[in-house]
């Protein structure tokens, strides 16, 4: 295809969409080159869409923020024939001027910030020059889309937050913090399912793990589902948390039409 061109309804979003080899077993299909709802929503329609094709041979798909992989048996199938398949499907639509997906849901989280379990809380506000208050209702204040889910299972990458949320992500990495951190940078919230190093800022958690090995199915979100994160006290946390620990959610999700 051609070189990507900007269009006017997303100042990073390409004319036509961009293919990229991914080693020797996955192709890359790019929307644009900017973090944007309307690219997120083409990748993650375009997705939907792969999946119900099912095409022979590929044998996985993923949405990322701006783009979709898609895993490929070499020995079945070469990257020039998939590639065509990939441009038909491609061309049935203008993907940026997509619908979201059929069946997404609508997830409440609820969060208890600050403190021990929200340690860079404090210094976002600073950063804001606003206080905590007005921080943790700026993160709550609107449903989250779910851009992404990688890097580690059941890691979710949302947004768009607000402007008080534009921060770089911190000099130094942290060596670990625990499953269902959240944490904030560049107008986004990631929120993890396991332990892991991280260089965002921690501001809350949740008892809510979105993977789960002993849960079937052990992953529960996915892009273009969408969050609310909900403030809690360290009393509705912990009943929260005791209902998950006994393999229940802390609300039933809404199926968005």
């Amino acid at each position: 295809m051609a070189t990507p061109k900007s269009i006017s309804r997303s100042d990073g979003a390409y004319e036509t969409p961009l293919f990229r080899s991914a080693g020797d077993c996955a192709l890359i299909v790019e929307f644009g080159d900017e973090l944007d709802p309307v690219i997120n929503n083409a990748a993650i329609a375009f997705n939907a869409r792969l999946r119900d094709a099912a095409i022979e041979h590929v044998s996985e798909t993923a949405a990322t923020n701006r783009s979709v992989l898609i895993n490929f048996d070499p020995l079945e199938v070469s990257p020039a024939d998939l590639r065509k398949r990939l441009e038909d499907l491609l061309g049935e639509q203008d993907w940026l001027a997509a619908p979201p997906p059929p069946g997404r849901r609508r997830w409440r989280l609820p969060v208890i910030y600050g403190g021990k379990h929200g340690p860079d809380l404090a210094g976002i506000a600073d950063a804001a020059g606003c206080g905590e208050q007005e921080i943790i209702a700026g993160h709550g204040a609107t449903d989250q889309r779910v851009f992404m889910v990688g890097f580690a299972p059941g890691h979710l990458y949302t947004g768009l937050l607000p402007d008080m949320f534009a921060l770089p992500r911190l000099q130094e990495i942290k060596p670990s913090v625990p499953p269902g951190s959240v944490s904030v940078a560049i107008r986004q919230s990631v929120v993890c399912s396991t332990t892991i190093p991280t260089g965002w800022r921690t501001i809350g958690r949740t008892p809510f793990r979105t993977f789960d090995l002993k849960r079937d199915p052990a992953f529960l979100i996915e892009a273009g589902d969408e969050l609310r994160f909900e403030p809690v006290d360290e009393v509705a946390y912990r009943k929260f948390d005791e209902v998950v620990a006994e393999g229940g959610l802390p609300f039933e999700p809404e199926v968005m039409s």
